[in-house]
């Protein structure tokens, strides 16, 4: 279960990377087919309490933002 997690923390890093910004629903989407909502929404705390990545209320969605400084 740890393995499958990290793979789910380490998709959502690629992703915002490559793209900064993007919004939950976004990365569902285009992310790995297999990762759950649940599964998302653990990683996206996860990454979010370790400062990896910076999490906005938009609307009725989050927005997520690759956290530059803690990665450098």
């Amino acid at each position: 279960m740890a393995m499958r997690h990290r793979e789910t923390e380490q998709t959502i890093l690629k992703m915002l990377q490559q793209h900064r910004v993007m919004m939950m629903d976004e990365i569902q989407a285009i992310g790995e087919p297999d990762i759950t909502w649940t599964e998302l929404f653990f990683a996206v705390d996860r990454l979010s309490r370790k400062r990896l990545i910076a999490l906005s209320r938009i609307g009725s969605t989050y927005q997520l933002t690759f956290n530059i400084q803690e990665r450098s």
